[in-house]
């Protein structure tokens, strides 16, 4: 049996020494990275059933305990996590990413039971033959268990809203070690919280999704039409407004993304990707035209595509290959300016790229209490990536639109301050979630990433 001591902490148990990694684990290096960033852990447990996760707790506990430090203590399951929080320094990592099977529980329901640890990319494909969908995100490699406890704004979020509105229940681990099955009945404060309100409660492990049907048709199982058009844009202003318009107009089966950066000549290169549910008609092929006349085109792609495919996973090993810092807004309409707002921060030096997102429809019908996302009224989704060094001077770059702001979608934020956790959960939403903190981790073990403790 391997050896696995840390100074002056506690023995590991063990029954958790065969799951251990740590600083001599030949692993280590991979274990200890997520895709934006690189961690020096002491000590990683890679659990590979629910009971050892919940040891895990239990002995990260135990070692705030005994040794009087709040040593952090950080969820993995995919390692996309844009907040970074999934690895640290000096700290315990639990790892569930062994965690990942997906099962039909009732195909005619479309009732789909997924392990935490599965990435979306994976659930797609296994969904995509029994003609299912789940809205998810937009990146194969992303965990289901820290997109699904954030919100979940994906590429046909228009159509069927965010991941934690077809969340029906779940199995989390508090900061007792207990695990615990909640829905609507059975500890109904825990169920809404962990829909919304991020990692701060506890450790969910598995969900029972309520899955969207989609028609096979010809070839395809779960057929989505596919639009992608490149534009060179002198005046976004512009641009932004007709764009407004276009996607107010258009059916809820379609969701459009832009990605803004800067091109030659103080021009911007706008890419767009709009995604229609289901096999090209009509009604689609009037909608597509009328986005490709909002600028003059440069490049144009239309294509069908399965879900499975849509957001494929890669499986890249992480190793903190894409070193970024990621702001981000949400909007409840079009504010004035917003194009020559988006065009200045596409310009500075710092400034990777500026994402714009409809996602307004099916997100609007849920109501605000009943979720721990309660930025129900919103309808564009603005993200900022830059070039992670000065966050302070990152952060002004954003103050124009964070200024005005709805709220911001935590699971798309590098900002870790306090006054950013505030926006996520404002007001009554983030009284509710401390109330229930003080109930389930009233010593704050699960303190990392976004968290409401002042």
């Amino acid at each position: 049996m391997k050896r696995i001591a840390i100074k002056n902490w506690p023995k590991l148990p063990n029954d958790l020494i065969p799951i251990a990694i740590d600083r001599n684990s030949v692993d280590y290096v991979q274990a200890s990275s997520n895709c934006f960033i690189t961690g020096k852990p002491k000590l990683i447990l890679m659990a590979r059933t629910e009971n050892e996760a919940a040891a895990s707790i239990k002995y990260a506990s135990r070692v705030r305990k005994e040794t009087g430090i709040d040593v952090p203590f950080s969820f993995r399951s995919g390692g996309h996590g844009i907040s970074m929080a999934s690895v640290n320094n000096d700290g315990i990592i639990l790892d569930i990413s062994k965690l990942k099977k997906v099962e039909i529980v009732d195909i005619n329901k479309g009732l789909v039971k997924v392990q935490a640890g599965a990435v979306w990319g994976d659930v797609a494909e296994f969904l995509n033959r029994f003609h299912l969908v789940i809205s998810s995100g937009d990146f194969g490699d992303t965990g289901v268990g820290g997109l699904s406890t954030s919100g979940g704004i994906g590429l046909l979020v228009r159509s069927f809203g965010l991941t934690i509105d077809h969340i029906l229940a779940a199995k989390i681990i508090t900061a007792d070690g207990e695990i615990r099955s909640v829905d609507k009945d059975n500890e109904p404060d825990l169920f809404w919280a962990i829909r919304g309100g991020s990692s701060q409660i506890g450790l969910v492990t598995e969900l029972l999704f309520q899955a969207d049907k989609i028609e096979p048709e010809n070839q395809y199982q779960c057929p989505i039409t596919v639009q992608n058009i490149d534009f060179i844009i002198d005046d976004l202003e512009s641009f932004v407004r007709k764009w407004g318009k276009w996607i107010d107009e258009a059916p809820l089966k379609i969701t459009s993304n832009l990605m803004f950066t800067s091109f030659d000549n103080n021009q911007i290169l706008v890419k767009m990707n709009n995604f229609w549910v289901g096999m090209p008609n009509q009604i689609s092929n009037d909608a597509f035209k009328k986005a490709s006349k909002l600028a003059i085109v440069k490049k144009y792609d239309q294509k069908v595509v399965d879900y499975g495919k849509l957001v494929k996973a890669p499986h890249n090993p992480h190793k903190g290959q894409q070193p970024v810092y990621v702001k981000n807004v949400l909007l409840n309409n079009f504010i004035p300016h917003l194009g020559t707002k988006i065009s200045d921060i596409v310009h500075n030096q710092k400034t990777i790229g500026v994402e714009l997102r409809s996602i307004g429809g099916y997100l609007n019908t849920v109501d605000a209490n009943q979720t721990a996302w309660s930025d129900r009224s919103a309808v564009i989704f603005i993200a900022f990536w830059s070039k992670s060094k000065n966050n302070k001077n990152i952060n002004r770059i954003f103050d124009s639109l964070q200024k005005v702001d709805v709220g911001v979608y935590g699971a798309y934020s590098s900002d870790l301050s306090m006054k950013e956790s505030y926006r996520i959960w404002p007001s009554e939403t983030a009284q509710k979630l401390k109330n229930i903190m003080s109930i389930y981790d009233h010593k704050h073990l699960f303190n990392q990433g976004h968290y409401l403790y002042d």
